[in-house]
Order: C-alpha cells, then structure tokens, then sequence
C-alpha cells in the first residue's frame, strides 16, 4: 500500500514539476514585458518591476518552507492509511474469522485520523502560502501604481504615461501574485514527494552471504535423492537455503505472491510447461483453467487455488534441488493426497524437500529428515551455526 501510494501519488506529484516550464515561464514573460514597457516610460518604474518579481519568488519560496516539511508528513501518512487498508483488505476472511474487525477498525481509524490531519496542516501552509503572495503581489501592484501617480504629480511622467502605467499594473496583477505562488507551491509539493521516491530508489539491495560452489556441491551431495519429509521448522535453516544459488535450487515459500494476469502467465511462460505444472499440482478445477483471471495478488482465486498455483510455478521451474514449505496447507485432504503423489512421481530421482507434517506428504516420502539433521548437514553454508 505504501509503495503503491509512492507510485502513483508522489510520481504523480514530481511529474507535475514539468508545468513550472508553463505558467511560471508565461507570467515571467509577462512581468519581463511589463517592464520593457515601462522603460519607456521610466527606467525606475522598470527596476521596480523587476525587483519586485524577485522579491515575490523569495517572499514566496520561504513561506513554502513549512508547506516542505507538512507535504512530506502529509504524503507520509496518507501512505502508511493505504498500507492499513491494503492490509485489512487482504486479511479480511482472517480477521472476521478472529473477531478482530473492531480493534482493526479503531486501528485504521487513528491512522486515517492521522493522514486527515496532516493532510489539514499541508492544505493550512498551502494557504498561507497563497494568501501571502497574492497579498505581496497586490501590495506591490499598488505600490507601483502610486509611484507613477507621484511621479505624475511631480512631472516626471505625462497624464498619458500615468494611463499607460496604471494599466499595465492592471496586467501585472494576476502575473505578480502568480508567479511566486505557482513557482513555490508546485516546488514544495514535488520536491517533498521527490525526497519519498528517493528513499525507495536509494534503499539498498537485501544482500545475502553465498555459499561457494564447493560448499554448495557438497551439501546438495548430501541430500538424499527422491522426496524426503522435513519435520520441524527452522527460520534460519530456511533463511540460508534461500541464499544457495537459484539456478540450481528454488525455495518455494508458504506463502506466494501472485501476480495480475492469467493462470498460466504466474506459472510458466512455455505453455505447455505450465499445463504440466497445473496438472501436478492438480489445478484442473479452476474454472476457465490456464486461461482464468487470478487479480491482484490472487484474489480472484481461492486460497487454495492460489496455494496450488504458486505450486505449479515452483514445479515449472525444474530445478536440481526444490523445496517447498508446508505446501497444501489450504486443499483438502484428498487433493492434498493427489498432489502428494503426482509430486513424487514427478520428481523421481530429483532432490525435493517439503517442510511438512501432513500424513499426505509423509505416506509418499521416500525418506525422512528432522530439521536438525538438515541444519547440521548446512553447517558447511555461511551464517548457519549448528548448536552442539
């Protein structure tokens, strides 16, 4: 949810810089043009001109400085109420199941309270910062208009000068009051949401420690041949079984992300290497078959057509070594039975681990492992420590 609001809000907000190459440029040119014409008239009342489009853009950029600081809390929390209700959305069944929707609902409240106020507290900068330029910029205009009424007293400048300058304040109004205001605003919007883009695109990459290929090699030798049942759980064991070269090893997690498209496009891009998979992994009775529609993140799908179908993606990859954690946690006893067995003859003669207590799973292994067996036979790998 965080990152999706950085996507499309703050995205949208940096790309909305591109229009101070618009109007701020129009009214510079209308200011420049004001002033050009009154050098005609008065090199002073031109200087003035140009002196106080200068002091409208620095009056105007340090009364922005709090709508900065307000756009980036704004922008913050109005990301972490689209986490909160991505969330919510996404454990919806879980959460009724546990009677949770109350103490969820207070949960979101605050925070969509907090985004509501921040949101009040930019718009509250935002308008501060509108009212004092066009305040500044009305006060000039006039100021510039009696000028030329004093100088017209004095002679310095005709009846019909003092028209022509009276009617180019008239002009410069909307120009003056803009100018600063389009020029601040849009540059404390965006650079605010630029600081929240950058920290995404400047977090560093998740850097796992790899085992050399010997290390590799010998334990992938000491893994016995055929489907072996892993009883226990590990987080670290699992943690450096991922790190192993994915090439040669893929480590199926409980829980998969799927992605918006159809059923065949999560599992495989070859076709036929996907309807294998899907058979396997006994996804014949998902309506529409390959060609369903999963949505966002599977929610088209049942959470056990969405266990089956990450599944049948792990099997299309066909590699040396698969590891699959508690795979059919969410079918039913009988299709649990059926993928048990389709896997086993599938990957005979491969290696397969499956971190599973299911009888399905156990009744078909070829051989049984406790997880501390596995984590002794990873003491080779770097980062796993075998307790003695």
């Amino acid at each position: 949810g965080e990152l999706l609001s950085i996507a499309s809000v703050d995205t949208t907000r940096v790309g909305e810089i591109v229009m101070m190459t618009v109007f701020p440029v129009a009214e510079f040119a209308a200011i420049t043009y004001g002033a050009l014409m009154m050098f005609a008239i008065s090199p002073w009342l031109s200087l003035a001109t140009v002196a106080g489009g200068i002091l409208l853009v620095v009056v105007a950029l340090r009364v922005a400085r709090p709508l900065q600081t307000r756009s980036v809390a704004r922008q913050g929390a109005i990301a972490q109420a689209a986490a909160t209700a991505t969330d919510v959305v996404q454990g919806l069944r879980i959460l009724k199941g546990l009677g949770a929707i109350v103490t969820v609902r207070q949960r979101y409240g605050r925070v969509s309270d907090a985004a509501y106020e921040s949101t009040v507290h930019a718009n509250e900068s935002e308008a501060h910062l509108n009212g004092a330029t066009e305040a500044a910029g009305a006060l000039f205009v006039s100021a510039l208009g009696l000028a030329a009424g004093v100088m017209a007293l004095n002679g310095r400048v005709s009846i019909g000068e003092l028209i022509t300058v009276v009617g180019l304040t008239q002009f410069l109004i909307m120009p003056m009051t803009m100018f600063g205001r389009n020029l601040a605003s849009r540059w404390a919007s965006a650079e605010a949401s630029g600081r929240r883009i950058r920290e995404v695109l400047g977090a560093g990459y998740e850097r796992t420690t790899g085992a050399d290929d010997d290390a590799t090699s010998r334990f992938l030798a000491a893994l016995p041949r055929g489907l072996t049942a892993v009883h226990g759980s590990d987080p670290d064991v699992i943690a450096r079984l991922e790190s192993l070269p994915r090439e040669r090893v893929v480590v199926a997690p409980h829980a998969a992300d799927l992605f918006d498209g159809t059923v065949a496009d999560n599992v495989h891009p070859d076709r036929a290497a996907a309807e294998e998979a899907l058979t396997i992994a006994s996804c014949d009775d998902i309506p529409e078959g390959p060609e369903k529609r999963v949505g966002e993140n599977g929610r088209m799908l049942s959470g056990g057509q969405r266990q089956r179908v990450a599944l049948a993606r792990a099997i299309a990859v066909e590699p040396e070594v698969l590891i699959l954690q508690d795979p059919t946690t969410s079918v039913d006893s009988v299709t649990e039975q059926n993928i048990a067995e389709q896997v086993f003859q599938h990957r005979a003669g491969r290696v397969t681990l499956v971190f599973s207590e299911a009888p399905a799973w156990n009744a078909v292994a070829n051989s049984h492992l406790d997880v501390a067996e596995l984590r002794e036979a990873a003491a080779g790998l770097p980062g796993v420590e075998v307790s003695r």
